[in-house]
């Protein structure tokens, strides 16, 4: 039962550091490990499950956030914004899934759309080279091709 599982003493900032009782946890082979163990439950809260243990982390918006955004063409596919994510991985930006909330903070939906990510105010002004805006609204450009965002 979800009332069964403890809290783990662990939360995560709106800038994606992980703190362990108020520390930040910075031992990068802990960050690492602690990011793959994260899941998320039904109800969606934030998980740690290590072997065969659970313990449920604070998270204050969103475990993973964007730090960087580049353009990367590949030969005989279209070209398209990549994504430099907080655990360590990088992945293709699924433009579609890009939504701006309140305070116009950038959000795009990860790792196959099982997780959200903020992106960092860096990876933001990035993106910004590809932004235009018309009587539709905000929109990203690559190739030619516009993507509106979606406002909340």
């Amino acid at each position: 039962m979800a009332g069964d599982i403890p809290p783990c003493n662990i939360r995560i900032d709106k800038d994606g550091t992980w703190y362990y009782q108020g520390l930040p946890i910075i031992n990068k082979n802990i960050y690492f490990y602690l990011n793959q163990c994260l899941t998320r439950d039904p109800s969606g809260k934030y998980i740690l499950s290590m072997n065969g243990e659970k313990c449920y982390l604070e998270v204050e918006d969103t475990p993973f956030v964007i730090q960087a955004v580049d353009l990367r063409c590949q030969a005989g596919r279209p070209a398209c914004l990549w994504g430099k994510i907080n655990d360590g991985t990088e992945e293709a930006l699924d433009l579609a899934a890009l939504r701006v909330a309140a305070d116009n903070v950038l959000y795009v939906k990860i790792k196959h759309a099982r997780y959200e990510a903020r992106f960092t105010r860096a990876a933001y002004y990035q993106l910004a080279d590809f932004l235009g805006q018309d009587s539709d609204g905000y929109y990203l450009c690559i190739e030619g091709a516009k993507t509106y965002l979606k406002q909340l």
